[in-house]
């Protein structure tokens, strides 16, 4: 296909394409497929021709827009695309066509529009200047100097002579153009290389003599007193430890006592804390908490004036059934009373089973986890000596090292004599180049000043006159009289003064509905406080025999909780896992008494690890006995308290 052609070709599907309607991969197939174009070649250059374009729209039009404003403001604008794909192509196929190729390109079209076009786009004074700075706003520095302005800046001269062709051209009535000479094919020369020269051995690091070392003191080797000493203070501490223990379990509240078999067991196993527990602070009793007057409001009052009122429909129902012979519920009640008490003390036998067998398997970790200190301490034992013997060979073997590196380094030092002279040299050389860099840079920068400056006031001279032009002052008065009506053909037009008027008479009969509306609330009022008076006395009689009630079923249960405390609970499972749990703990204490009997062969780092890991589970043993002693005197002084206040219930009925 002729290149006029291809250009038309590439013009054409970039006029076509609406990117709002269809995408660009769709739109070329069906151009492509519209208009026939069977070479594989021409196809594949107008589809890179369209998708450059596509992805660098906004670089190319950076060029056009401004051409039309300056050079091109004589040509017309539906032709832009033409100049869009002259850009594009100089762009960024100048290599890949080859300046022929692109040459024939560009002079397939209109020789006179094209000449104008290039020598604006390739214009130094342009390139360098509004061209780069509009693109350096789009991408960054490196990319503009390095995929932009580079390749032209390369193929400036080939470009150069196209540019000249079309001068000769446009100036030559139509001559058809000279038919370029083809340079012979450049030959490629082997490199000269270098031969490099072998890799420097790095000096090693001198090692420095070392002064003899003073021999080791005598105390090094003797037992401080230090472990004496705290042998000592802990003896001490657990003694006092186990004082204050006792007198505070004989110094417990009333409240507080343990009631069975397994209180007395927690508190013999917790005996042998070595720690001061803190002491517990008695539960105050609040004798005040439902005397306090509650305020109720009005939905509060009818809510519980309907629930009392329900509960009455409900007993007035279930006396008609029991007088028609209905049956009551009283034995069977009873008889779910049983069943459920029954299951309860199931229940309870199951959970304390469960705490002593918690018990049990907390004793069987300990001795585990003794078992599994000393094999630990065994294999400590034997990696420490073979860790010992590898750092023996270690070092003899880093000290054959040293010596065959020193010979090493003593025969290398001798050739480099001339390092320092050929790195002066180059650094000399460096420096002229970065002087003569400088100079060029500052007269640039200077350049550039001076026009940014020349630029801002001629901004400058514009804003003034813009803002003298707007000084000027402007008549802006009208008379206005409020009876006149403005005559705009609007329905229910008006005066300002007839609607004044309205507005008087819409208020008017807005303040009457308002005090017929205050009046009418004031009635409903008075009879919704008169409803909720009635509803407070029925509310009042209610409360006044559900607490008489309350009192009494408060009391029976009391005495019922008394006598089965009295009752000892017997369990022959119970009884086996309590008599398990002793054994363990005998065997524990046994092992402890061996391992103290035993010399220290524990390191002291060792010892502090134990025996902050022994306080942390002693603590959290003792804190659960805390927190079950304080929930049981809770528990204790909340049935007192409620005894106390039904007392005062029935003697006030």
């Amino acid at each position: 296909m002729e290149a006029s052609e291809l250009f038309g070709h590439c013009v054409a599907i970039i006029d076509s394409f609406r990117a709002l309607d269809v995408s660009a991969d769709s739109h070329a197939e069906e151009y492509m497929r519209t208009h026939r174009v069977a070479s594989d070649m021409d196809r594949a250059f107008i589809l890179e021709i369209f998708g450059g374009y596509i992805r660098y729209r906004k670089i190319v039009e950076v060029v056009v827009d401004p051409f039309f404003e300056t050079d091109g403001h004589n040509f017309i604008k539906s032709e832009r695309h033409m100049y869009s794909v002259a850009c594009y192509t100089i762009l960024f196929r100048t290599e890949e066509m080859g300046i022929d190729k692109l040459t024939d390109f560009i002079v397939s079209q209109n020789w006179r529009k094209m000449h104008v076009f290039c020598r604006f786009f390739l214009s130094k004074n342009n390139l360098l200047t509004w061209i780069k700075d509009e693109w350096r706003k789009i991408y960054e520095d490196e990319y503009v100097n390095e995929h932009l302005l580079g390749p032209l800046m390369e193929n400036y001269d080939s470009l150069q002579s196209m540019l000249k062709l079309l001068d000769e051209l446009n100036n030559g009535d139509g001559q058809s153009r000279p038919k370029p000479q083809k340079k012979e094919a450049t030959v490629p020369e082997p490199f000269e290389l270098t031969q490099p020269k072998p890799k420097r051995i790095p000096s090693p690091e001198i090692i420095p003599k070392v002064k003899p070392a003073k021999p080791v003191p005598a105390t090094t080797y003797q037992e401080p007193d230090t472990e004496k000493r705290l042998a000592e203070a802990k003896e001490k501490n657990k003694q006092r430890a186990q004082k204050n223990l006792i007198e505070a379990n004989q110094r417990q509240f009333s409240c507080a006592a343990a009631a069975d078999k397994t209180e007395r067991s927690e508190l013999r196993f917790d005996s042998e804390i070595q720690y001061k527990p803190p002491k517990p602070k008695a539960v105050p009793i609040s004798t005040k908490a439902n005397d306090v007057p509650v305020k109720l409001n009005a939905a509060t009052i009818l809510r519980e004036e309907k629930l009392f009122k329900a509960k009455e429909e409900e007993m007035i129902n279930r006396l008609e059934q029991l007088q028609a012979g209905a049956k009551d519920a009283s034995d069977f009640n009873q008889w779910q009373n049983e069943m459920r008490q029954k299951d309860f003390e199931k229940e309870k036998a199951d959970i304390e089973r469960r705490r002593l067998e918690g018990l049990l398997s907390h004793e069987e970790a300990i001795l585990a986890q003794k078992r599994l200190t000393e094999l630990n301490r065994e294999r400590a034992i034997q990696a420490r000596e073979e860790a010992a013997k590898r750092m023996r060979e270690f070092v003899a073997m880093k000290l054959k090292e040293d010596e065959e590196t020193r010979k090493l380094v003593e025969q290398v030092i001798t050739g480099h004599q001339n390092a320092k002279q050929a790195k002066k040299k180059i650094q000399d050389i460096k420096q002229k180049l970065a002087q003569q860099m400088n100079k060029e840079s500052k007269e640039l920068l200077r350049k550039a000043f001076e026009e940014a400056e020349q630029e801002m006031q001629a901004k400058q001279e514009i804003i003034r006159q813009i803002r003298a032009i707007e000084s000027v002052p402007r008549p802006r008065h009208k008379a206005f009289d409020p009876t006149d009506i403005p005559g705009y053909g609007f329905f229910g037009e008006m005066s300002l003064a007839e609607l004044r008027e309205r507005l008087n008479l819409a208020r008017v009969k807005q303040e009457q509905e308002q005090a017929e509306r205050r009046d009418q609330i004031l009635r409903e009022k008075q009879e919704k406080e008169q409803q909720i008076v009635d509803a407070m006395e029925t509310i009042n009689r209610h409360r006044t025999e559900q607490t008489r009630a309350a009192a009494v079923r408060l009391e029976e249960k009391r005495r019922k909780n008394t006598s089965k405390e009295t009752e000892a609970p017997t369990d022959p499972e119970i009884a086996r896992l309590q008599q398990i749990l002793e054994q363990k703990k005998q065997e524990r204490l046994r092992r402890q008494a061996a391992e103290r009997s035993e010399p220290a062969g524990i390191s002291p780092v060792r010892m502090s690890d134990l025996q902050k890991e022994k306080k942390l589970v002693e603590a959290g043993r003792f804190q659960a006995v805390e927190d079950g002693s304080q929930n049981i005197a809770r528990r204790n002084a909340q049935g007192i308290a409620s005894s106390a206040r039904a007392s005062r219930i029935a003697i006030g009925s």
